[in-house]
């Protein structure tokens, strides 16, 4: 399997055995919420089309398919101060101050990691805000990036797009031959928990029924849509009308609190 060169939270490397055989080899893939990217790298398309509302992230895959070693070798000039916090505090300022995107790009890999427990969340204002990461040591995904171009540089056509997950040119040629995943910012497993921060217009019920309402409408026109989401109650009634819904346990890997790692239930949707 490919592994993304990003760290993420909810990131899907671990349960690619589980969502692979359910999307299998589409003429088109469709993926409206791309986070790391985990299962696009290893989904069998030629056409592709691969969104994300964060567009900072979109600015760095961009950069990274399009410009490749030159723009990788500039991401790893940013690791040689090693993993000092006052490095990481200029560094973060500098991400949200330019107007450079390319720039901002090669910084976006230098904050995911270096900042507290590689996690991405932004203020009302649009600032990152992740704190500094105490990491003995930090490792630049160098062999991940090279290998996340080329699988990208292969594709027939691919579309990097950042639009509300909704918009309809993410889906002007879907048909029977296409396939959508969807990883949305998951519905909380409690009162207090919260998995929106990573966008500073978060993700709220009325979001969950759209995607749930855009499946239904994808699934008419002939596509499979997959959806990753909390097994909980809401998400089972949200999704009483799926074809197929199974539940695995999944081993979290990035949470501010040691205490709430560990498994948790999910669900995987077919539509």
């Amino acid at each position: 399997m490919n592994k993304p060169f990003l760290k993420w939270a909810g990131n899907k490397y671990k349960v690619l055995p589980h969502i692979i055989p359910f999307i299998n080899e589409p003429n088109q893939y469709i993926e409206p919420f791309v986070g790391s990217l985990s299962v696009a790298l290893n989904v069998n398309a030629p056409i592709c089309v691969l969104n994300d509302n964060n567009k900072d992230l979109i600015s760095l895959y961009n950069c990274v398919i399009n410009e490749g070693d030159s723009f990788i070798d500039d991401c790893e000039s940013y690791f040689h101060e090693g993993n000092d916090e006052t490095v990481f505090y200029r560094n973060r300022e500098l991400f949200n101050q330019t107007t450079d995107m390319r720039e901002k790009s090669a910084l976006f890999v230098y904050l995911n990691r270096h900042c507290f427990n590689g996690l991405t969340r932004y203020n009302r204002k649009g600032e990152f805000n992740v704190p500094f990461g105490k990491y003995k040591t930090t490792y630049f995904p160098k062999k991940e990036m090279q290998q996340f171009k080329e699988v990208m540089q292969n594709k027939s056509l691919i579309r990097m797009t950042s639009y509300d997950f909704a918009d309809d040119s993410l889906y002007e040629n879907v048909n029977e031959k296409t396939v959508v995943y969807c990883d949305p910012p998951y519905i909380p497993l409690n009162a207090t928990s919260n998995f929106t921060d990573y966008s500073s217009d978060g993700f709220n019920d009325d979001d969950q029924v759209r995607l749930k309402n855009l499946a239904v409408e994808l699934r008419n026109k002939g596509a499979r849509v997959i959806i990753s989401n909390h097994d909980v109650e809401r998400a089972r009634e949200l999704y009483s009308d799926a074809s197929k819904i199974i539940s695995i346990d999944v081993s979290r890997s990035i949470s501010a609190k040691k205490d709430s790692r560990g498994k948790v239930k999910e669900l995987i949707v077919v539509y």
